[in-house]
């Protein structure tokens, strides 16, 4: 489950260059394979996951930890416990430009 924080008198992104995602993962969900255009943040802020991404070691993110998501590089996440991990990313960047592309497995 993802929610985005918004510009409530927009509903657009909270900031013009950078957006922000709270996600939530239960205990023992595997996302699918995903990539996008777009470089992401991810911060733990409760519970364990492991984040994947392809050609590198897997990072372990609990509270407090952070790990980057560079731009067209595939990633998953598993969650070990219910986790809840904080984003952000130059995703309006890329869709005010027109440079936005994913590709879901």
């Amino acid at each position: 489950m993802c929610l985005r924080y918004v510009n409530p008198a927009t509903g657009g992104w909270a900031m013009p260059t950078i957006g922000t995602v709270l996600r939530y993962y239960p205990a023992g969900f595997v996302t699918r394979p995903y990539r996008s255009t777009d470089s992401t943040v991810l911060v733990g802020t409760e519970g364990v996951a492991e984040i994947r991404v392809t050609g590198a070691e897997p990072l372990r993110v609990g509270p407090n930890d952070v790990a980057v998501v560079p731009g067209w590089s595939e990633w998953t996440v598993s969650a070990r416990d219910d986790t809840v991990l904080f984003s952000y990313s130059d995703r309006p960047v890329h869709e005010k430009l027109g440079l936005l592309r994913e590709l879901r497995a």
